[in-house]
């Protein structure tokens, strides 16, 4: 791959976080507007490894995007979610750390149960 191909897919993907990025940050406006909040102190978020975020590129968005703005002291917390599976042998497993191959019958016909999540879990007023 050329170095301008990796550059425009990092561009790609910065912009797809700092755009979910932005979204949770309008969800907790609102929520600060509806409960009469003043400050957050910390959010939780939780990815799973195939929801299509990219944690480093989020952090990344998220340190940027919250300087001199309401959120500027929020700090982000984020639960990560392996992928995992249930083959058809009835076996439940780790995506990732077994290749999408099930470690008990070596097949690879199973179904995602875990992984795809992205949820705000909390957010810590002060």
């Amino acid at each position: 791959m050329r170095l301008a191909e990796k550059r425009s897919q990092r561009v790609e993907s910065i912009m797809h976080e700092l755009g979910v990025v932005l979204e949770i940050f309008d969800l907790i406006e609102e929520i600060m507007k509806e409960q009469d909040l003043k400050k957050v102190s910390s959010v939780t978020v939780e990815v799973g490894e195939l929801s299509g975020i990219l944690p480093d590129y989020f952090k990344e968005c998220w340190n940027a995007a919250r300087l001199g703005g309401t959120f500027d002291k929020t700090e982000l917390k984020l639960v990560n979610i392996p992928a995992a599976a249930r083959c058809v042998c009835g076996n439940e497993y780790e995506m990732t750390a077994n290749s999408r191959i099930c470690p008990k019958c070596h097949k690879t016909d199973y179904e995602i149960i875990k992984g795809r999540e992205f949820m705000v879990l909390s957010i810590e007023a002060c």
